[in-house]
């Protein structure tokens, strides 16, 4: 059979031949089977592996070098750029599926010089150094939150030094497994709403991304610490100086200091503590922790008011009404009973009242306030019994209405209007104001004690209300006890001396004019007291406070009050030393008795 090739090998030579000399060429019909396609011997190519894996090829470029596109089998890759020897090998930018892509410089088809690669899924962006395929030396790391790394990567890790910048902090200093580690700064943006910042800045060592060891925290509000740090907080040796003033150089536990005052202590040796009018007395207190140790606190501002027992006023009084617009609130005791503040000071106060022979005089007539209204009491009673009994109760009851028209200006001899006496200087007079002395100043701590010197109990202001409450309380008491409402003084005067013409007392006036009496010796009397009233506070109890007022507050706790009874009492008498005098000679008098007898008889 004739094959096909050599009809195309003759078909040169039977074209050159005329038609005459063509020979005839007998063709017959070719079954199927015998059609056969010429051979085609082509030279064979060399195929060169992906380095990626061995079944992805790269026909592209040719001979596996130049710039070229390729789709990994798995479709979820995709390069494009340089290609050496069948290698990614030069700039080039690698796409995967997800989004996340890679851009920069390849070496031996690995992902290792400089690049920019950005996360799908966490939106971030990374430019700097790359080693086989991972972040790996100096870059910059861009996160969502607009937060920024600028650092040491190993390993896709930052590590060495770098510096964090976050919308609420700063930090540059040592980092190890992502976390900052060794010496570093720390900045926080300044106090939030949310307190998710509070300007705090520390400077000092971190360990697994917390305060550890030495360090030095300048907080917002002007505090320092400058100690040992663990696990994020206070712990070990350190000086801490608060924005308060005070100033704590121990140890501390967790954050605390190992010795924390929690209550306040006063000095005293008796309870109640027993104090003098006009007598400056010391006070004394410490900073105790819960084991009674006195705690060696610097700068704690502590504070010291007095209180005077407080009285309800019943509804419908003038000082019930006035009352409602006073802010001053009860303060509880543990004593039982509440207080209200009463002025306590440490200014001197001068001496301008009698002469001390003249209140040691009438001081040794009466120790106290109390004794003087006792024998106030039992005078009266005495006298009313006297103008029952006695026979000369017209004459003393006259006599006592002349007293008080005295007292009262008024001459029943016709005179007129008498002027009333001139009141001593050494007293003070009911229409002088006396202004309210400068409370006791707070006092700072030192190594744990607080001490004032030279504190007085002031006089009350006026219509101080416990003591307005305790004379109503007072005449009350006695108007119920004799049956009858309480009288003003100017009605009392009014009553006095309703003796009808013939002479006759009635009894119940006379009674009652003797209560309201006064003898001129009752009546010095109560000038002295109204007079040292005024230039002192008045005999009774009271109750001293003490209280921390350091603002704000240490750490954030404010340690608990302290309580002391006073008990006031007038000045103690000064005993006048005797005259020694010329000794009696019984011997000397003997003789001179005989001689004057001797003399009468001659």
């Amino acid at each position: 059979m004739t094959s096909v090739l050599a009809l195309y090998r003759n078909h040169d030579a039977l074209m050159n031949m005329s038609s005459n000399q063509q020979p005839t060429l007998i063709l017959r019909k070719l079954s199927v089977d015998e059609y056969v396609l010429p051979k085609i011997h082509t030279k064979k190519i060399k195929r060169v592996n992906s380095e990626r894996k061995p079944f992805s090829v790269n026909p592209f470029p040719k001979l596996g070098t130049g710039h070229g596109v390729y789709v990994f089998e798995n479709q979820y890759f995709k390069y494009e750029g340089e290609w050496v020897k069948g290698k990614k090998h030069g700039f080039g930018k690698l796409l995967l599926k997800d989004g996340t892509y890679y851009e920069g410089q390849f070496n031996q088809g690995e992902i290792t010089g400089t690049g920019f690669k950005f996360f799908s899924e966490t939106k971030c962006k990374y430019k700097g150094q790359f080693l086989k395929g991972e972040m790996h030396g100096r870059g910059i790391m861009e996160f969502p939150d607009s937060s920024e790394y600028e650092g040491n990567f190993v390993h896709n890790r930052k590590n060495g030094y770098g510096v964090m910048r976050t919308p609420l902090t700063q930090y540059d200093g040592g980092y190890q497994g992502n976390m900052r580690h060794g010496e570093g700064r720390m900045v926080y943006a300044p106090m939030r709403y949310d307190k998710t910042s509070n300007g705090d800045r520390y400077e000092g060592y971190w360990v697994a991304d917390k305060r550890h060891g030495p360090g030095v925290l300048h907080c917002a509000d002007g505090s320092i610490f400058d100690g040992n740090f663990d696990n994020d907080e206070f712990h070990g040796h350190g000086l801490y100086r608060h924005i308060s003033g005070v100033i704590y150089d121990g140890m501390w536990l967790k954050g605390f200091p190992a010795k924390m005052a929690s209550k306040l202590h006063i000095v005293v040796e008796n309870t109640p503590m027993v104090i003098r009018q006009g007598t400056p007395f010391t006070i004394t207190v410490q900073c105790l922790n819960d084991e009674n140790e006195v705690v060696g606190d610097e700068g704690r501002e502590i504070q010291i008011t007095a209180g005077f027992k407080y009285y309800q006023p019943s509804k419908g009084s003038a000082l019930f009404d006035m009352i409602e617009d006073v802010e001053d609130k009860p303060i509880d005791t543990p004593f039982g009973y509440q207080v209200v503040h009463y002025p306590l000071t440490n200014q001197e106060q001068e001496n301008d009242g009698p002469s001390e022979e003249d209140e040691e005089q009438e001081l040794s007539q009466s120790q106290t306030q109390l004794d003087l209204k006792e024998d106030e009491d039992e005078n009266q009673n005495n006298k009313e019994e006297e103008i029952k009994e006695g026979e000369d109760g017209e004459k003393l009851a006259e006599n006592e209405k002349q007293d008080d028209e005295k007292e009262d200006g008024v001459d029943n001899s016709g005179g007129g209007v008498e002027e009333p006496d001139e009141i001593p200087n050494n007293t003070t007079t009911e229409t002088e104001s006396v202004p309210l002395p400068p409370p006791v100043p707070n006092c700072r701590s030192e190594e744990g004690v607080c001490v004032w010197n030279e504190v007085y109990l002031a006089p009350a202001p006026p219509m101080y209300r416990p003591f307005v409450a305790m004379e109503e309380a007072e005449n009350d008491k006695k108007s119920s006890s004799r049956g009858k409402p309480a009288i003003n003084k100017d009605d009392r005067r009014s009553s006095i001396g309703n003796i009808d013409r013939r002479g006759s007392v009635n009894k119940g006036v006379v009674r009652h004019n003797t209560c309201s009496s006064i003898s001129p010796v009752d009546k010095m009397r109560r000038q002295k007291e109204k007079a040292l009233e005024e230039k002192y506070a008045k005999t009774g109890e009271y109750v001293l406070m003490v209280h921390d007022v350091t603002n704000p507050p240490f750490l954030g706790r404010t340690i608990e009050p302290a309580f002391l009874l006073l008990k006031l009492k007038r000045p103690e008498a000064k005993k006048r030393a005797k005259k020694e005098g010329k000794k009696w000679d019984t011997s000397q008098h003997i003789r001179r008795s005989m001689v004057a007898t001797e003399g009468s008889e001659d």
